[in-house]
């Protein structure tokens, strides 16, 4: 599944790009369907920031712009993202009531910079000028004298302004000479698409963690045992916990540790947001099953490698043995963004240690090496026919566990 995004960058008065508005797209074809709805564009956006493509590096450590609608602002989806990262974009059509009023008070409480979308200087935005950081004003869409009047007024209130849609030369000598901050526009250059590969998740993963979210009282153990089952919500999982929104600097050891690390309300929002975004349904294909019962063979025999005490590494590491051709990406590119420690990542890279043996072992009675099998039984001291039964076992485990998702 390819996943698709758009950004376009903002500069300020020296030309030089402070930050990049994130934007939704469907396909390669660089448009925006009007008639889209704006609460699964906002939360395609936010989930494929985060998760598909890491806002780092979409970005390159930038703030970014996205739009979010009334819905998805009273749903606290902006605070999924640091506020050091994410500038919150009001669209214009929202409802300006109470609700958004106490919202737009908490955001900026919490440190987030918010903007008004395509601004009109009608009054309705009255009632929280005094959270706003940025005003955005559609060269397009209004006329010199207004787009003077607004620079006049709001510039001296200190809320900066930045002129979007700027086509032309003139239309930025002119924002210029009014004391607009930042500018947007095909005059400096369009949107840019970005594309990435996505993986599937299963519905009935989704429910049962969403299940268990919701419970009166969650049990961390069972949620453990739900997302180590499927390979898509233990990567983006750990994607995810990797992000600036969260523990980046965090060595994550076990799924179990990253779910404490998030938190159960964290969880309930990261599921539901991945579940809304990921509409495949398809059955899993025969590598995700080779990759679960690398995993489970991986954690069951640690205990011959002298890791018992890090099988739930042994288990990641097995996962995501082939997550290279899963997602299309370069596994060196892949795991920089994972926070395993580095004798996992070297162990997948190729380095010669513990895990790496296990590696070996599993790819060995994949392809029925029985000479080296019985190799590596010797140097390790472990009886073949054990972890035999261990192989055959965990196959029909990933097996079983797959046909019925």
């Amino acid at each position: 599944m390819e996943i698709f995004l758009a950004r376009q960058p903002i500069f300020n008065r020296k030309k030089q790009v402070v930050a990049y508005e994130i934007l939704y797209r469907e396909g390669i074809k660089n448009a925006y369907d009007p008639n889209n709805d704006g609460d699964l564009a906002t939360t395609s956006v936010v989930s494929d920031t985060l998760i598909n493509f890491g806002i780092e590096g979409l970005t390159t450590g930038k703030k970014a712009f996205i739009n979010f609608t009334h819905h998805l602002l009273m749903t606290d989806m902006p605070f999924m993202i640091d506020p050091d990262a994410l500038i919150i974009e009001i669209l214009e059509d929202v409802t300006v009531d109470q609700k958004l009023i106490q919202k737009c008070k908490e955001l900026k409480e919490a440190g987030y910079t918010i903007a008004l979308d395509d601004f009109v200087d009608d009054g309705k935005y009255l009632p929280i000028i005094d959270y706003i950081d940025i005003i955005k004003v559609d060269f397009l869409m209004l006329k010199s004298e207004e787009r003077r009047r607004v620079a006049e007024k709001y510039s001296n209130m200190g809320i900066l302004l930045l002129a979007e849609k700027v086509e032309t030369y003139e239309d930025y000598e002119e924002a210029a000479s009014l004391g607009y901050d930042f500018f947007q526009g095909f005059f400096f250059e369009k949107p840019v698409v970005c594309r990435t590969k996505g993986v599937s998740v299963s519905t009935t993963h989704y429910l049962e963690v969403l299940k268990e979210t919701v419970s009166e009282e969650p049990d961390f153990q069972k949620l453990t045992e739900i997302i180590k089952q499927d390979l898509s919500l233990t990567y983006k999982l750990l994607r995810l916990i990797n992000s600036p929104a969260f523990y980046r600097h965090t060595k994550i050891v076990s799924v179990n540790q990253a779910l404490t690390l998030l938190g159960i309300n964290e969880i309930r929002k990261w599921i539901t947001l991945i579940m809304l975004r990921d509409v495949s349904s398809e059955k899993p294909e025969e590598i995700v099953k080779i990759s679960l019962n690398r995993a489970f063979f991986a954690e069951s025999v640690s205990v011959y490698f002298g890791i018992e005490a890090r099988r739930a590494e042994a288990f990641l590491a097995g996962l995501f043995s082939m997550i290279d051709t899963i997602m299309e990406n370069s596994l060196f590119e892949i795991l920089d963004s994972l926070p395993l420690n580095e004798d996992v990542k070297s162990a997948l890279l190729g380095v010669e240690n513990a895990f790496h043996d296990i590696l070996k072992l599993v790819r060995y009675y994949e392809k029925g090496q029985w000479d080296f099998i019985l190799k590596m039984s010797k140097q390790h001291g472990f009886d073949c026919a054990v972890v035999n039964e261990i192989y055959v076992k965990t196959a029909i485990s990933a097996t079983a566990l797959l046909e019925d998702v």
